[in-house]
């Protein structure tokens, strides 16, 4: 069984907005990965140019002797997904706590549990929680149309529709509609498996959904 053990934050943190942070770095450590026989390390930094997370440093170490690291093996090193994986363990989001007077910092996991739980939104509402979604997406460097797609539980030409309206309204002005790079094999609902939109998700679904931050 794949372990995923995140460590070596940086106290700073970056703010996407909509209450959505992470550390500028960490570093994550894996093993159990099926045909790697060894410990990956990777270094996960916020890229300013990309506009994302990246993978800036990667790492396998054997696991005992007769282990010979070859250019095959370091082909089963599956970089974006650890990077992805870890993230989810990192990313929080502020949201409202239920007297509204405070802000509470949730796991981004409980959050996309809570705005998936939530079926009937207002028009203002649905695009200030597609907009939250989109910035989750770019912190653990998930293609966010598809993310605010699975999420909100829309096609994808109305996720890039609503995409496009927060962009062009100035709300959200760092959206990008292409989608550059297929979404890794992560279940950023019930971390630990592929995804599967009929499978079950796990985790807090508080009713009414969270309060999205403006």
């Amino acid at each position: 069984m794949t372990d995923v053990e995140a460590y070596d934050f940086s106290d700073e943190r970056i703010d996407l907005g909509s209450g959505v942070t992470l550390p500028k770095s960490w570093r994550a450590r894996v093993s159990g990965e099926q045909d790697v026989p060894g410990t990956i390390t990777v270094r996960v930094e916020w890229d300013d140019t990309l506009g994302r997370t990246a993978v800036v440093f990667a790492a396998l170490e054997r696991e005992a002797e007769g282990v010979d690291i070859t250019s095959q093996v370091l082909r089963e090193v599956r970089t974006h997904w650890i990077m992805t994986r870890s993230a989810l363990d990192v990313v929080t989001v502020n949201v409202s706590s239920e007297d509204g007077d405070e802000r509470d910092r949730i796991p981004v996991r409980e959050f996309l549990s809570r705005v998936r739980a939530h079926e009937e939104r207002e028009p203002l509402e649905s695009l200030h929680a597609a907009i939250s979604v989109y910035r989750v997406a770019t912190a653990i460097s998930y293609p966010p149309l598809k993310l605010v797609a699975d999420t909100l539980q829309i096609s994808q030409s109305t996720a890039t529709r609503l995409m496009s309206r927060a962009r062009d309204s100035g709300l959200a002005p760092e959206v990008r509609i292409q989608e550059p790079r297929r979404a890794p094999a992560v279940d950023p609902y019930n971390p630990g498996q592929p995804f599967d939109p009929a499978a079950p998700h796990r985790g807090s679904a508080q009713p009414g959904g969270p309060s999205i931050g403006r």
